[in-house]
């Protein structure tokens, strides 16, 4: 048995935070369930499994819904094995029950259409997520089927891990993993790729095929290509996804304003690339920093690019005109000043002079706490 694993592309996504280059990165969520289609062909893979949030939500638009099921027929006869999501829950107003999908035979939604499909020697089995409710553990719904050789199952959820999984999600835990009788656990809901294999259970997160936002993009981009064979599972990542996102801090002490800055802003350019610039340290002094005109001159380079300068602290001789005697700014100061003169080393002397720079950048208004 071989087929490719995908989850989350969430097909129709807004992504207002990016302004125009929205548009892009909606086409590039098609483009890349194309290339996942083109990849089961090439693949001669036996069967394409989406784990869940195949949209955004379940008020996509008609043409948003007509153009992934065209899409997805053009691999018939290969089956599309699909279980909802979180953002696509299969409850009354889900798009799954939307007339579309019955143009499309060889799409099978698992919760809608029973919970296993039978795909030669395998067996699929699948929990729909049909409430955003959580607390619900889709796996113990599950069982293998013993006629069959292989068995796989397919859920949306997070892995119990204490401090990092929120209790009223739709969780899984690694022993339950172990103890399925499964031969793959198809994950989806997180964004990053991820094994989690347990107790001689292959159990992998596929990761969104196309980054959705920045804190993301080290782990998303690709597909699976799972292959279970009498002696194990093999587990293939391909990449697929067209855009980069990049969340980059930048110190003005080391590339101040001006030529300097904008050449480290340029080294990162791309068509495809999008990239938060967070401008941090010490703005040099008697120089300034203009986001708006900056994001101005050099969008042109990006798909899409946001400086950001909530983080730049203000030169000393600043910092120490801003407040009146017996404010709360002032006292500040000068509590910071003293400690600087006490600083044991120079790199506590550094800290501590940052932490004055913005500190006093924070009381005055001219800078946002993140």
């Amino acid at each position: 048995m071989k087929f490719v694993h995908t989850a989350d592309l969430h097909l129709g996504k807004s992504f207002a935070s990016v302004g125009q280059a929205g548009k892009e990165l909606r086409e590039g969520q098609f483009a890349a369930l194309g290339k996942t289609c083109d990849l089961v062909r090439t693949e001669g893979a036996d069967a394409l499994v989406i784990a869940g949030d195949l949209f955004d939500s379940n008020e996509v638009s008609s043409r948003t819904i007509k153009r992934a099921t065209a899409i997805l027929s053009k691999i018939a006869p290969v089956p599309v094995i699909i279980i909802a999501g979180t953002h696509d829950v299969l409850d009354e107003g889900s798009v799954y029950h939307r007339g579309e999908f019955a143009e499309t035979p060889n799409v099978k939604i698992l919760g809608k259409e029973g919970q296993d499909v039978i795909v030669g020697n395998t067996a699929f089995h699948g929990r729909s997520n049909d409430t955003k409710e959580g607390g619900v553990h889709p796996l113990q719904d599950l069982s293998p089927d013993h006629d069959a050789e292989h068995n796989i199952a397919v859920i949306h959820a997070s892995v119990e891990i204490e401090g990092k999984s929120n209790p009223n999600d739709y969780l899984v835990s690694q022993d339950e993993v172990a103890a399925s009788g499964m031969d793959y656990v198809a994950l989806g809901h997180w964004h990053r790729k991820a094994d989690f294999t347990s107790g001689g259970v292959a159990a992998w997160y596929p990761g969104a095929p196309e980054c959705t936002k920045y804190d993301e993009a080290d782990g998303a981009g690709q597909v699976l290509i799972v292959e279970i064979e009498d002696t194990g599972v093999k587990v293939q990542p391909c990449d697929i996804g067209r855009f980069t996102w990049l969340d980059e801090p930048i110190d003005l002490s080391v590339y101040p304003p001006g030529g300097p800055l904008e050449s480290e802003i340029k080294s990162r350019a791309g068509e495809n690339v999008l990239i938060r610039v967070r401008l941090q340290g010490v703005l040099p002094r008697g120089q300034v920093v203009d986001p708006a005109e900056l994001e101005e001159e050099l969008s042109g380079l990006f798909c899409h690019l946001e400086v950001d300068d909530s983080g730049v602290g203000l030169p000393l001789d600043d910092v120490e005109g801003l407040f009146a005697e017996g404010t709360i700014g002032a006292l500040f100061i000068e509590q910071l000043k003293e400690r600087i003169e006490q600083a044991d080393s120079e790199e506590e002397k550094e800290l501590l002079q940052e932490a004055l720079y913005l500190g006093a950048g924070y009381i005055a208004g001219d800078l946002e706490v993140n």
